[in-house]
């Protein structure tokens, strides 16, 4: 029971101190951003070499959380414990440090892009949470995942998954290109070392 419950209790504390970072990445980026366009001074623009190729597409963002929705399928209808499990102490290690890092160098946030009030939405993220990507990290720790438990059964097919949600993620302006290189090397190095939080209190 134990074992059971320390899981939850970590996961509970983290949903708290996430929301909390979250909202303070969004009061920071605003008060930041807009004072210097109340002062009627430029808001820096960032160049960013993806934006530049890639179209700009912001009413397409709702298809960054179904390619999440997709990913899960395999795991949810076909549910391995282990691999939930691994899933969720990775994915939760991730996002420790993710919420470290978009608190750290906020970066301005898509101009089409506003944020309602509501909980939910400082649970899911905010409009200033950019290095780095937790959509990418989602999808690709998952598929790093499913490809060592043998759901996917080669490797161009995790390639070509997870380059369709970078472009996704690219095209609905949700990130810049640096938050996607940057999700790619912690989740790679995160998986390799096997750094599940979750162990830590099992």
């Amino acid at each position: 029971m134990l074992n059971i419950l320390y899981p939850i209790l970590i996961i509970g504390v983290y949903i708290c101190i996430h929301v909390y970072f979250n909202t303070q990445v969004q009061k920071t980026g605003d008060d930041f951003y807009m004072d210097r366009i109340d002062k009627q001074k430029t808001t820096p623009k960032v160049y960013d070499v993806m934006h530049k190729l890639l179209p700009k597409e912001t009413n397409k963002e709702w298809l960054t959380n179904y390619m999440i929705i997709l990913s899960l399928l395999p795991l949810i209808f076909n549910f391995n414990s282990d691999l939930g499990y691994n899933f969720l102490g990775l994915l939760l290690t991730i996002n420790i440090i993710r919420d470290i890092t978009i608190n750290l160098t906020i970066l301005p946030k898509n101009v089409d892009c506003v944020l309602d009030k509501t909980m939910i939405s400082h649970l899911i993220g905010s409009c200033y949470d950019k290095i780095f990507s937790g959509h990418f990290s989602f999808v690709y720790i998952l598929t790093l995942l499913y490809y060592s438990y043998g759901y996917i059964t080669n490797i161009p097919i995790l390639i070509i998954w997870n380059v369709i949600n970078a472009i996704i993620i690219l095209i609905s302006r949700s990130h810049y290109t640096i938050d996607i290189v940057m999700s790619f090397f912690v989740c790679s190095f995160i998986f390799v070392q096997n750094y599940n939080i979750l162990n830590m209190f099992i």
